[in-house]
């Protein structure tokens, strides 16, 4: 476990750049409070061993890009960085990403790794309106969450707009949701779980 909070890190650092390479065992990865961090590099180069399977990135508010290299995460959390406009991970596998409170984040097919598992979406205002960007895309998706508390998003799932993989869907907090599209729901052959707040 590896974990680097605001105490044992310079605030005035601009970027961080790390291999892992030098951390063949390293399992956990957590970065916290760092307000100076604008940009992240986690790389790994070809040959080299990780066990890297959880990665979080929590309350770092003027990070704006985040770089990885091919991992293969279980679990990838993405809390609280307000300023984060970039964020590719199509070279990466990752079973549950988390994207919470990233409101200047764009939603665009690079961020999404095919092989996501479960999908979560929360108080990112960005991304809310382009979901449909290619989340039809993600066929080994089962679990999408959407939350928001102030988006305009009146109809909701446009048609062709989810995977048919579903098995659980979780709307929450829409308070300008007026119907739910029922040819979108229809397709969802697979959902056995479904709740709306």
């Amino acid at each position: 476990m590896l974990s680097i909070n605001r105490g044992g890190f310079t605030d005035d650092s601009r970027s961080l750049s790390l291999s892992l390479g030098i951390f063949p065992k390293l399992s956990y990865f957590s970065i916290k409070g760092l307000n100076g961090l604008a940009k992240l590099s986690i790389l790994i180069s070809e040959g080299d061993l990780t066990s890297l399977r959880e990665l979080c990135l929590l309350n770092i508010p003027n990070l704006e890009t985040i770089e990885l290299g091919p991992l293969v995460l279980e679990n990838f959390i993405i809390n609280d960085c307000s300023k984060l406009r970039s964020l590719a991970l199509k070279h990466s596998s990752v079973e549950v990403l988390s994207l919470s409170q990233c409101p200047e984040l764009m939603f665009q097919r690079e961020i999404l790794p095919s092989k996501s598992r479960k999908l979560k979406i929360i108080y990112s205002t960005q991304l809310m309106p382009q979901v449909e960007l290619g989340l039809q895309m993600l066929t080994s998706l089962t679990n999408f969450t959407i939350m928001s508390g102030g988006e305009d998003m009146e109809l909701f799932p446009k048609e062709c707009l989810l995977p048919y993989s579903l098995t659980s869907l979780s709307i929450y907090k829409l308070p300008n949701l007026k119907s739910l599209h029922s040819r979108g729901l229809q397709q969802l052959t697979s959902l056995e779980d479904l709740h709306i707040s």
